[in-house]
C-alpha cells in the first residue's frame, strides 16, 4: 500500500460524493406527496400508530 491514509480517504470522499449525486439526482426535490401512502396496509406502521396513541393517552392521564 503505497498511498497514504489521507490520500485514500480523499479518493473515498470523492467517490462517495459522486455516488450521492447519482442517487439523489441533480434535481432531486423533497416532496411529501411522493411518499404519501407508502405505509398503507403495513401492520408495522399500524402498530407504531397504535403505540404512539397509547403513549399520548397515558401521558395525558399522568398530567
Amino acid at each position: 500500500m503505497s498511498a497514504s491514509i489521507e490520500q485514500r480517504v480523499t479518493v473515498l470522499e470523492r467517490e462517495v460524493g459522486a455516488l450521492k449525486q447519482v442517487v439523489q439526482g441533480p434535481g432531486a426535490e423533497r416532496d411529501w406527496r411522493k411518499t404519501f401512502g407508502m405505509s398503507a396496509d403495513d401492520p408495522g406502521f399500524e402498530e407504531m400508530i397504535r403505540l404512539g396513541r397509547q403513549a399520548r393517552e397515558e401521558a395525558r392521564e399522568n398530567d
